[in-house]
């Protein structure tokens, strides 16, 4: 990668951060010509969640009266654009609101290095979640988990462009392995590792059938990493029930992996308006793997309405060139629910699988149970 995009991606990832801490700062006393507006000319209240109007109403700059002398508004902050007005005091809106106009104000920074006017709308419409999970098991004991995914789009790039940052596990953002449906959270593997990995995605036209898309990340280290990624996403409807998803994904990764490739098969069928059957498959080559790194899982979901659902899972893991082959299979179980408010969410889990990661050790059953908490923010969240 050329040495000038490496260092425009690193300082992308680190001003987003500077960004978020920036918008901390106490919001600056209002000037004595905006505070006689304000007690000349009353302002309705927002509804909660909506931007405040009384900085709406301050960013307006109406004609001065003639004679008058005016003095020129003072030019409102990004945090100001994106502040959202909330009635709770409670600890979990108040993080919440801090998130979205933290993530708010970092949009509108990184998207005006690239002209145009500020597109508050779309900043608002960040995406992403914060969730901590919790896993023990017999074999591995416990383990607790923080991750933060966001992306949003860059609207003066005509949408194509995303900047995409969060603390997820490297490998499997590397090398394109997500679970999908809201699952990963509370069956997350012991070996895995969170690190911090921004960057930007490009997405050429296409549609939901097939599409390609590219990224270019950075691992945030002392001594940062460089990958990039191309993917090709293919859709097969089978009648009005069944569709066959194929996704390959080719990577490069400047320390670690090298080189390599990662294919994803899924089938769904829809059992019934509530119930999803998938028989999902990946697998991983690369020049960081001992042969090829595979997972197939046959999963079943469940609606139980109110935004409840219940997912069955049985799986198979392994590696093909590794001292043990087979490296664990079993069977697990989610229960997902709100938990007090419509963008939190809890998920508790429990199973039993037969791990063996080494050649010395003797494969016996494995009982686990895990928890986690979600909080989404933004119109799409991961």
């Amino acid at each position: 990668m050329p040495k000038r995009s490496f260092r425009v991606l690193l300082v992308a990832a680190l001003a987003v951060v500077a960004v978020g801490c920036a918008a901390r700062r106490v919001r600056p006393a209002a000037t004595p010509a905006l505070a006689e507006k304000d007690h000349a000319q009353e302002v309705p209240a927002s509804p909660p969640g909506a931007p405040d109007a009384r900085v709406a109403s301050s960013v307006a700059s109406p004609e001065p009266a003639a004679g008058a002398s005016a003095t020129p508004p003072a030019k409102p902050s990004l945090r100001d654009l994106c502040r959202v007005r909330s009635d709770s005091d409670a600890v979990v809106d108040e993080a919440r609101r801090r998130l979205q106009e933290t993530v708010c104000g970092a949009n509108l920074w990184l998207d005006g290095l690239f002209g145009g006017k500020p597109d508050v709308k779309n900043a608002r419409a960040v995406s992403g979640n914060l969730e901590g999970s919790g896993l023990y098991t017999q074999a591995e004991g416990a383990d607790f988990k923080m991750r933060l995914r966001l992306k949003y789009d860059l609207p003066n790039l005509e949408h194509r462009v995303n900047f995409f940052l969060g603390r997820v596990d490297d490998r499997e953002a590397i090398e394109d392995r997500y679970e999908g449906l809201s699952i990963r959270s509370v069956l997350f593997s012991q070996e895995d590792r969170l690190e911090w990995l921004g960057g930007l995605g490009y997405s050429p036209p296409g549609n939901w059938a097939k599409r390609l898309d590219f990224r270019v990340g950075v691992r945030l280290k002392t001594a940062s990493e460089v990958y990039v990624q191309g993917r090709y996403l293919r859709n097969f409807f089978f009648g009005q029930k069944s569709v066959v998803r194929l996704r390959e994904t080719i990577f490069w990764e400047n320390r670690k992996d090298g080189f390599g490739g990662t294919t994803s098969l899924d089938i769904d069928h829809v059992v019934s308006p509530t119930r999803l059957l998938r028989f999902t498959n990946v697998a991983t080559l690369s020049e960081g793997t001992e042969g090829t790194r595979w997972r197939s899982a046959l999963l079943l979901y469940q609606n139980l309405s109110h935004s409840r659902a219940i997912v069955y899972q049985t799986f198979v893991r392994g590696e093909t060139a590794a001292e043990v082959p087979l490296r664990e299979y079993g069977v697990q179980g989610v229960f997902r629910m709100p938990f007090g408010r419509p963008w939190l969410f809890a998920n508790v889990s429990g199973g039993y699988t037969w791990p063996r990661f080494e050649r010395e050790d003797r494969r016996q059953g494995s009982a686990l149970v895990g928890f986690g908490i979600e909080l989404q923010f933004g119109e799409n969240p991961y």
